[in-house]
């Protein structure tokens, strides 16, 4: 028995890490999927349609949750607008909006300071001590994340243009981190997949008329199989399950250990591009990829002295 506890414990451990990693796994299928196709479907209707479809499938759960937490509703009503408003509505479709008018590279590099910008703001906010541990490992894993993101090639940085699609992208990012440390810092007393069914169904809300401009302004859709697949697939992984993981990872551990994960993001995007894109694996997937999960290792517990058990 006590050998069966000990690894029950330590299961319980690790879930809100493996969590995060699942996490970024599906952002990384989301930036290829969007990616491959962005001349398919204007950004804010793949935004729309994503949460559309993932409204209708917790459609029941979405109206269960909103009438069993009625009360906490009232009471957090603006602050619950606000996260809707930081996740749902704003950071895929600034991220969508972006990949029109920028690089992928230039969308994965200014992503990569999440995990900074989150730091920053937790700072002051949890009062969180640094250690030397700490800053070497976000260090080591920014080194790597950077070193995947330009192929082994630094002098990449030179060719670099600086556009309308990176502001947007960074104004995502800045939002994204503001939404992992808000979600922390209010700690509104709903439980996870209830408060992601409420925020969801705020979120699509708020993002509705926007997506009727851009309706007018682009046109119709024109669906396809496989623009039917890609729905499918961003509202269940990038979307549910990410968000839920996301959200656990955040309660379970902290906002800056959180988006520490984002690091492994351009690495399983390069790695999915193997079998998906028939690429070829490079050195710099190693030497990226070590550095991003040593940095990982020394960096976990930032902030955990608070974290939610």
């Amino acid at each position: 028995m006590p050998k069966t506890n000990a690894s029950a414990t330590k299961l319980k451990m690790l879930l809100p890490y493996l969590g995060l990693a699942c996490t970024s796994l599906f952002w990384a299928g989301n930036a290829l999927v969007a990616r491959g196709f962005n001349d398919a479907i204007p950004p804010l209707a793949l935004a729309f349609y994503r949460w559309l479809a993932c409204a209708i499938l917790i459609s029941p759960f979405i109206a269960l949750a909103l009438w069993r937490h009625r009360v906490y509703i009232r009471r957090y009503f603006s602050k619950l607008l606000v996260l809707a408003f930081l996740s749902i509505t704003c950071y895929n479709s600034l991220l969508y909006i972006s990949a029109q008018h920028t690089t992928a590279l230039n969308i994965t590099l200014v992503n990569a300071l999440m995990p900074v910008t989150t730091l920053v703001m937790a700072i002051p906010l949890f009062h969180q001590r640094l250690s030397v541990k700490n800053l070497l490992g976000t260090g080591i894993a920014f080194f790597g994340a950077v070193y995947v993101i330009l192929q082994g090639r630094p002098s990449q940085l030179l060719a670099l243009q600086i556009n309308q699609g990176d502001a947007v992208m960074a104004l995502a990012m800045f939002l994204w981190s503001a939404y992992s440390v808000l979600l922390r810092k209010w700690s509104i007393p709903i439980p996870g997949f209830d408060l992601f069914a409420i925020l969801l169904g705020l979120g699509l809300l708020i993002l509705t008329p926007f997506y009727h401009w851009n309706w007018t302004y682009s046109g119709s859709v024109v669906w396809t199989t496989d623009l039917f697949l890609v729905v499918g697939y961003v509202a269940v992984f990038p979307s549910l399950l990410a968000y839920l993981f996301w959200n656990y990872g955040i309660a379970a551990t902290s906002p800056s250990t959180a988006a520490l994960f984002a690091y492994l993001t351009p690495l399983l995007t390069g790695l999915l591009a193997i079998p998906l894109l028939q690429e070829t694996p490079q050195p710099y997937h190693a030497i990226g990829g070590l550095a991003i999960l040593l940095g990982l290792y020394l960096s976990y517990d930032i902030g955990r002295s608070g974290a939610v058990r």
